[in-house]
């Protein structure tokens, strides 16, 4: 289970994010957004997710109640996840708004027929 997490303290590193989540079960990968303030969690067993998303939902960390969600396909947070994890986005899914493959080449004219 990959879990989002928000308005973590700007300090927050790898290793602080794992171990906040440990206590409710076994943590994959934990890791910080380069920009700091958010971070991923990846969980293998869905019960423990669940219940460290309920418990820290709303927790306040200096002065600011952490966000904290799970992430399912197509979310805009799991693209984040993919991307700072090295990983390749949702699958299928173009790579820019512009790269719809050949379905979208050519423009269609009046009468419907494709070209000059």
């Amino acid at each position: 289970m990959q879990i989002y997490i928000g308005n973590l303290p700007v300090e927050f590193d790898d290793n602080d994010l794992k171990s906040l989540f440990e206590p409710f079960g076994t943590v994959r990968a934990a890791n910080v957004g380069e920009e700091k303030g958010y971070g991923f969690v990846e969980m293998p067993v869905k019960s423990e997710g669940r219940a460290a998303i309920e418990a820290l939902r709303g927790k306040e960390m200096q002065g600011k109640p952490l966000r904290v969600k799970a992430l399912k396909p197509g979310d805009e947070f799991e693209r984040k996840f993919h991307a700072l994890r090295g990983k390749p986005g949702i699958k299928g899914a173009p790579a820019f708004r512009g790269d719809l493959g050949h379905r979208a080449s050519g423009a269609i004219r009046r009468g419907g027929k494709r070209g000059s």
